[in-house]
């Protein structure tokens, strides 16, 4: 499979998980500025601000808790007018050891591009990023930003989101 396939596959998976789910969000606070202490459990939809959604969707837009697992919990936040999204998904305890991502897995080649500080771009708006022993994600996806402009805000959350996860 392509670096291309790869990336366009989880894209594609991305919209339409943030696109499935019910009519009732979940409650979103601003981030806090201390990370949860370690084996607490993480509120993927606490991670990013209001503020910060409501400057990439356009208007105010309450997160979504998606997947189902404690340990790897997520989050979309989806303008219903527009089918713009913001998700962020955050990884298994231990995925990212040592403050680094993992090597793609084998038979996959190369994943993504080297982003800043130790982050992949997977695809425009896509950044995998390490923090608290993790590799999570964010995924940008606003029809206003593309290319770089895309890449800047996904690295720009994950920067925010980081110094939240316990370590």
């Amino acid at each position: 499979m392509s670096r291309t396939t790869f990336a366009f596959v989880a894209l594609a998976t991305g919209l339409a998980v943030a696109g499935c789910g019910g009519d009732k969000p979940q409650a979103t606070s601003s981030p806090s500025s201390t990370p949860p202490a370690a084996g607490s459990a993480i509120d993927a939809c606490k991670l990013v601000s209001a503020d910060d959604i409501a400057k990439l969707l356009g208007k105010p837009v309450e997160g979504r808790a998606i997947g189902g697992s404690p340990d790897a919990p997520a989050c979309t936040w989806e303008n219903r007018e527009t089918y713009e999204s913001v998700t962020v998904e955050i990884g298994n305890p231990g995925s990212a050891a040592n403050g680094a991502l993992p090597p793609p897995e084998p038979g996959f080649g190369e994943v993504g591009t080297p982003g800043p500080d130790g982050m992949r771009n997977l695809a425009s708006g896509m950044v995998e990023f390490p923090a608290g022993g993790r590799a999570n994600t964010v995924q940008v996806a606003v029809l206003a930003l593309m290319g770089p402009d895309a890449d800047n805000a996904a690295v720009d959350l994950a920067r925010k989101i980081g110094p939240q996860l316990p370590q």
